[in-house]
Order: C-alpha cells, then structure tokens, then sequence
C-alpha cells in the first residue's frame, strides 16, 4: 500500500507524466516536425552498418547511441513478433515513413522528462519542486521531442543532487558515482561540461561521516574521484572523441563559434534574451521572479549547499549567456534548479502559513506556465497545415508536379520528393552533419510506391542552403505551374520577398490553402528556432504549421 506521505508525489508525477505524453505523436510523419530529430535518427540508423564512428560531433554521441539501442531493441522485437521478417523490411518501414521510429524517441523523452521531474523530490524543495517542474511549459513542451535537450537536463539534475549527497557524505563511491552521470551529462551535450564546477565544489566542502571537513588529501582524492569519473562518462558515451579527434575539434570549434554568432535573427545577447523573454516564457513571471529571488537569498544564507546546487545554473546562464544564439531550449537546464528554489520557499511558507496557504501560493505562482503547458498540448493534439496541404496536393495535383515553396523548407508541406528531387539534395549535403534526411539514391527504392512524389523547390533565402532552389530573378523569368506561399510569425523562416508575393497576385490564382491562425501579432515565437508553436499567445491557433496557401499558374 503506497505511504498516504508519497501520494501528492505520485500524481504530482503522473500529471507530469501526461502533460508530456499526450500529443507526443504530433507531426509525425512530418520530417521538419521538430527540427534535428530526423537528422539524429538518420545517423543513429547508421551505425547499423557496423560503423560507430558518428563523423559528425555537432553534438556528442551518447545520444545517437541511445537511440541506436531504441531501433535495435525495436527491429528484435518485431521480428520476434512478425512485424519485420528481416533487415531490408525493417529499413523499408524507416526510410519510406519513420514515424515509429522518430515515436520512440520522443518516449524516451517522455520518460527521462518525467523522471527529471521526480528527481526533485529529493532536493530541497521537495514536492513543491517537483509539481513547479511538472507544469513548467518549455520542459513539457521540449519532453515532447526526440532530441538530446532533456536526456541532458535530466542528468544534470542528477548529477548535482549527487554531488550534493557527495558533499555530506564525503566518500569515494559518491564522488565517482556524481562524477560519472556529470559525464553521461557532457556526452549528451557539450555545456554540461560546467558540471565540474559543482562536482569541485563539493569536494572543496565535503564532510567527512558527516562531521568534519576532510584534510587536504582527502579532498583532493574526492575531486580526483568526480572528476576522473566524469571524463570516463563522457569518453564512454563520445569514444571517438579520442579516436577521430580532428573531425571532433572541428565540430566543436563550429559549435562554440554558432553560439557567438547568432542564428538567422538578432535577439540581442543572450543574457538579456534569455532573462527578458525566455524563463519568463518557460516558467511565467510569477514563478520566475520567487524562483530568481530564492536562488540569490540562498546563495547567501546557506552559501556551503548552495555552492553546489545552485553553481551549475548560475555559471551555465553566464556562459551560454554571452553569445547571440540564443535558442528557448538553451535554458532547459536552469529550470529545474529554479523550481528548486522556488519550491524551498513554498516549503517554508508551507511550514509557517500552513498547508492550505502554501497551496493557494503555489497555485498561483505555477498557474500562468500551466496554461502555457496546456496551451501547447491542446495544439500537439490539433494536427499540422504541412500535413493537411501535403494531403491535399497528393490528392488533387499530379505526381512529378514541380512546386515551388515560398519560405523555409520546414515549412514546406508533407510530400514525397521524387528521385531526380533527393539526388540533388543528397550530392549537395553529402559529407555534412544535416544530410541525415536525404536518402542516397540507392536507399529510394523504398520509398512508398503508392505515393506520388513531387520536385519541391525553394525560393533561395539568405542563411540557408537549398540544392533545390530559384533565385527570385529566376521565378519572375520563368513561373512555375504551382506557386505556394507560408506566412507564420516566425519573422526569417516565414520571410518572402515582396516581388515573389506580388507574382503570386498577378499570375495566379488561388486553389488551397491551409490556416493555423488568422491574426498572430499577439504571439510571441522563439524567432531562431523553427518550430511553429507560440510561445505565449495561443489563443488564436487553431493547430501547429505556418499559414499555407497553394498558387497555380492562370
């Protein structure tokens, strides 16, 4: 019989649990669904050649392993069951459509999302913790996506509540043990690398059975303990980070100049971006301002606990702070920490005013980023305008047909490329990190034969490139038959020149078109990820997917 003491735990945790799973199969088999899931899938599926070097360190490896693990415990299973009778059916059922395969990512998401939600209740804020990270909005909304965000965020939270056991418990085996899930953390991605900081720290100010500060010796054997386990995680997760270490530095080097350099749209320095318009999106004001105001008073009043808890995300802010790349995603990892905080207030409050009292505050404080969390589920569920144009044009637009997309190829609609169409794609991106969706030619043959299949060309836009493009100049000369136009408020992804819009009035004519919402100019969008979901402003979205309208020519 569970504890009566464990039961807001357990719920708290299962709303969790249901705030990231449902919807979780939104957009599939779209691949520009959640950007970089179809590229990781790709690279993971891979390694199926008997080849684990990833050749490509945008991101370290740990991951793309996992999800290998995922595909092989999938194609064992399904040939246990009859679903695959072998190799060639398996990789038939991936590259004509690979939404179960994307599905188990995002479960794994799901899980690790809801697992780092649980893993509060041993910090100091206890359940009130866990229920402020259970309704954030960026941490239910990104558990969503089979990407390497939240497996990180997870393994941070652990490893710091680890180094904090470390610190009062003063052994080895805790120290290897933070050290170590410190590495797993690094080995997702590069900037938790910090995690050396807190695991330092909690050497510098072990108690020894709990009693005493150690001696020097000791303290140095605690810190060589957490720190040696840590590379070992990392190396474990990222082998060829040793053994192909040219492609590694270069990869890495790419990373941290990305990160200086900003992404399509100035948003400022991230500092103030991020302090401005990301956390109060992720957690609301309210929740933001008592978690930011409780962090800072613990810095001070217990300044031994919170030189571990608290270093991480206070480093982590100032260094991926101090570039113009500044995704929502890149303040995942400070979230749990807020809510930490956030919630050891709650809990005194809850010892002083009572339970009833601490419930009122801790409602209202977690009430505008449960809305948000809510908001985004009702629209996971909705459906996509990719996927209905691309339903559309299948079934009234003839197959081979060439379309020429106004906008970013994620907002382009869910079609089949035809031949001539992935060859291009493929000889211009061979070698490249984000080759990952485009099938070589002799990976086509199962492609879903029963689906037409279409050239999609994009209008060339500054920042990104297209081996299927037209220069604007290109378009006026010479009009294709289908002309098709996507407006979001997403400023760069969304961005059509004027001269392409006024072809469209003077040339065409309209046959479709699919809407998401009429009026965006309330909503605010992470304007440097191409994700087609508001941030704040839901109101008027209908679904997921940009305005989509489909031109042919008169």
């Amino acid at each position: 019989m569970v504890r009566r003491s464990l039961l807001p735990f357990l719920l708290v945790v299962l709303g969790a649990f249901l705030i990231r799973v449902v919807g979780v199969d939104f957009g599939l088999p779209l691949a520009e669904a959640r950007p970089d899931e179809q590229t990781i899938a790709f690279q993971a599926m891979k390694f199926g050649r008997g080849d684990l070097n990833p050749h490509s360190f945008n991101y370290p490896s740990l991951f793309k392993y996992v999800v290998f693990a995922l595909f092989g415990g999938d194609y064992a299973i399904g040939r246990v069951v009859g679903r695959f009778t072998g190799q060639e059916d398996f990789l038939r059922s991936f590259f004509a459509a690979d939404t179960e395969f994307r599905l188990l990512m995002r479960l794994w998401s799901v899980a690790l999302g809801t697992a780092g939600v649980a893993l509060l209740r041993w910090a100091p804020g206890k359940v009130w913790g866990v229920f402020f990270l259970a309704v954030s909005f960026s941490h239910a909304r990104d558990s969503h996506f089979g990407v390497t965000d939240i497996t990180m965020v997870t393994l941070v939270t652990a490893s710091v509540l680890l180094a904090c056991r470390m610190q009062q418990e003063g052994t080895v085996r805790s120290a290897l043990w933070a050290g170590l899930v410190a590495g797993l953390a690094t080995s997702t991605k590069y900037n938790a690398a910090l995690l050396a900081v807190p695991l330092a720290a909690a050497a510098l100010t072990a108690l020894v059975g709990g009693r005493q500060l150690p001696d020097g010796r000791t303290r140095v054997k605690l810190g060589a303990a957490a720190l040696g386990a840590m590379g070992l995680g990392f190396f474990a997760g990222t082998p060829f980070a040793l053994l192909d270490p040219g492609q590694f530095i270069a990869d890495f080097r790419f990373e941290m100049a990305h990160l200086a350099e900003g992404q399509h749209v100035d948003v400022g320095v991230g500092w103030a971006h991020h302090a401005q318009a990301t956390l109060p999106d992720a957690l609301g004001w309210p929740l933001y301002i008592v978690g930011a105001t409780a962090l800072a008073l613990s810095l001070i009043a217990n300044p031994r606990l919170s030189l571990v808890l608290f270093s991480f995300p206070v480093l982590y802010f100032i260094a991926i702070g101090r570039g113009q790349t500044a995704f929502y995603r890149y303040m995942l990892p400070v979230l749990p920490f807020l809510c930490i905080a956030a919630g050891a207030f709650l809990e005194a409050a809850h010892h002083k005013l009572g339970r009833v009292a601490a419930l009122l505050i801790a409602s209202l404080l977690a009430a505008p980023s449960a809305y948000r969390a809510v908001q985004a589920d009702r629209l996971f569920l909705a459906g996509d305008t990719r996927q209905a144009m691309g339903t559309w044009i299948e079934a009234n637009i003839p197959t081979n047909a060439e379309i020429v997309h106004a906008g970013a190829y994620t907002g382009a609609p869910m079609l089949q490329r035809n031949v001539p169409n992935q060859t291009r794609e493929f000889a211009a991106k061979q070698g490249r990190a984000d080759s990952g969706g485009f099938r070589k030619p002799d990976e086509m043959k199962w492609y879903e034969a029963d689906r037409p299949m279409y050239d999609v060309l994009f209008v060339a836009k500054k920042g990104i490139d297209y081996a299927s493009q037209r220069t604007v100049a290109e378009l006026l000369a010479s009009p294709p038959e289908y002309l098709e136009i996507e407006a979001s408020g997403l400023s760069f992804y969304s961005a059509v020149p004027p001269e392409v819009v006024a072809l469209a009035e003077a040339k065409y004519e309209i046959v479709h078109e699919e809407v998401s919402a009429i009026d965006v100019s309330a909503a605010t969008f992470d304007q440097q990820d191409a994700f087609y979901m508001p941030t704040d402003g839901f109101e008027p979205f209908s679904r997921m997917g940009p305005n989509l309208r489909l031109y042919r020519r008169r």
